[in-house]
Order: structure tokens, then C-alpha cells, then sequence
């Protein structure tokens, strides 16, 4: 299987589908995998769900493998690095939709949520519903629009159900904003930006702010979330890339290529080089 990533958009299998929306169940999707023998890491840039009703599956979500059972359902969002699992016999649907259809909603919830049977039971309706509705006799627009209702009702779901929500709804409102236009900047900036104090003026606010809304939402640091953002993008680089610690030095903004190796074993415990030839022996 080959470790290089390759980029996937959202596009229908089918061309007279024509939606913005696709539910394909576990049987069409094992369909699909074993149609590209060599398929391996894929980066989406569209929102994916996955839910397993029954049985049991593995799925490699940014050098996490995740071991869903029944009720568990996996989230991966635009930028993500991820892989299918062996073929195994499990039921369930993976559900594809643009990512602005979902919101911010899908920023609160965790890669793998564990739902209990009353969610699991709900999330079933819906994805029957909308494997139901996808084949309506209506104009595609208008069908679309529902599809991306019924998708952002499985998002609030997952939130109510299985994010820790109580103690999110004792969050500010305005510091959980400021947390996520945080998060979303580092996302843009991290390859420039490594300090918290230029995101503090491009968010008009103060460092003691970010602070407190990191601790807050995420119970780290501002400073954390900016290095496990740049540690992710070094492994993504190292572990599905040929270039050298140099090159990705200086991708991600460092100065010289020794002061990204000691950063790099400082937060990992491994060198750049040991880090990629464990990952590709695994």
C-alpha cells in the first residue's frame, strides 16, 4: 500500500446524481475500496461520517488507527490524512458532504464518537431516511437542500451525544468563538506564524485572551495548539513524503533545519529520520 497521499474532491460516482450529498453503505463502500487495489492515505477536502451499525471496523485517521464497534461513528474533516481499513464485516453508511453544509458544528466533536443505543438507534433513522430520500423524484436542488439539513441534524446529534456537552454549554459563547477563529487561523497560518502573539493581533484581541479561551475549550495552551499543529504537519510531510528535514524545515517556517530536528524530538521523542522509518515499517 502506498504511503504517498493522494487528493480527493468531492465528486459523485454516478455523473446523473448531481448532489452535493452521498450516503453509500458498507457494502457499496468495501465495493469501491476493493475497485483500487493500491488504494492508500487519501486527504479529502469535504467532510466525511462514518457509522458503524454492526460488526467491526478499523480506520486510520491522522496516525491514529480508530477501532470502532457497533455505534461508533468517525468524523474527518477537510485537510485530514486518512485510510481505509482491511475489509471486514461490519454495516453502516459513510455519509460525503461539502463541509461549509455541516458548519462549525463538526469543530466540537472528537475524530471517534462512541454513541449508546438510544443515539446509535437515532443515527440509524436518519441515515435510512436519508439513503431514502436520495432517491426522491424531486429537482435536484431542492433535494440537495434537504440532504443538507438532514446532514447537519446528524452533526448536531453527534454534538449533543457524544462531545462532552454539558460542560461545553458552561463555555462563553464568546470564548468558544474565539477558541474556533483560533484553531481556524493556525490551520491558515502555522507554516508562519509560530508564536502566540502575531494570531493575537490578527484576531484583535490579546495573548492572555487566547489563553484563557484555549484553557477554556481545550484545557491547553495557546502556545500547545500551535505546536501540535506544526507537529502534525511535520508528521503528515515526513510520514507520506520524500523531502528532506530540510525542505520541510523550511515548509513549515523554521529558520534553520537543526532548530526544527530539536523541536521535533523535543515533542515527539524521535528524530525526523527515526519518526518516518518507524511509521513506514509500521
Amino acid at each position: 500500500m502506498s504511503l504517498e497521499v493522494r487528493p480527493v474532491r468531492y465528486r459523485p460516482s454516478d455523473s446523473a446524481y448531481r448532489l452535493d450529498v452521498e450516503v453509500i453503505d458498507a457494502e457499496a463502500l468495501r465495493a469501491r475500496i476493493a475497485s483500487h487495489r493500491n488504494r492508500g492515505f487519501e486527504r479529502v477536502d469535504f467532510q466525511c461520517f462514518l457509522f458503524v451499525r454492526s460488526g467491526s471496523y478499523t480506520h486510520t485517521i491522522d496516525f491514529e488507527t480508530h477501532r470502532c464497534a457497533a455505534g461508533s461513528c468517525l468524523q474527518i474533516g477537510p485537510g485530514q490524512v486518512h485510510r481505509f481499513g482491511p475489509p471486514s464485516d461490519w454495516d453502516g453508511w459513510i455519509l460525503l458532504v461539502e463541509s461549509h453544509q455541516v458548519g462549525e458544528v463538526v469543530e466540537r466533536l472528537p475524530a471517534h464518537v462512541r454513541t449508546d443505543r438510544e443515539l446509535a438507534a437515532a443515527i440509524t433513522e436518519l441515515f435510512e431516511r436519508m439513503v431514502a430520500d436520495t432517491a426522491l423524484p424531486a429537482e435536484r436542488g431542492r433535494l440537495g437542500e434537504l440532504l443538507a439539513l438532514e446532514s447537519q441534524v446528524l452533526a448536531r446529534r453527534l454534538a449533543l451525544g457524544g462531545a462532552g456537552s454539558p460542560e461545553e454549554h458552561l463555555i462563553d459563547p464568546i470564548v468558544l468563538q474565539r477558541y474556533r477563529e483560533y484553531r481556524r487561523a493556525i490551520d491558515r497560518n502555522h507554516r508562519r506564524w509560530h508564536h502566540v502573539e502575531p494570531y493575537a493581533q490578527h484576531l484583535a484581541c490579546s495573548s492572555k485572551s487566547l489563553n484563557r479561551a484555549c484553557r477554556a475549550a481545550g484545557d491547553v495552551t495557546a502556545k500547545r495548539v500551535i505546536v501540535d499543529r506544526i507537529i502534525l504537519e511535520a508528521k503528515r510531510h515526513l510520514a507520506h513524503g520524500d523531502g528532506t528535514a530540510a525542505s520541510i524545515s523550511t515548509e513549515l517556517g523554521f529558520d534553520e533545519p537543526t532548530n526544527f530536528a530539536k523541536f521535533f524530538r523535543r515533542e515527539t521523542g524521535l528524530t525526523p529520520a527515526g519518526f518516518r522509518a518507524t511509521v513506514r515499517h509500521q
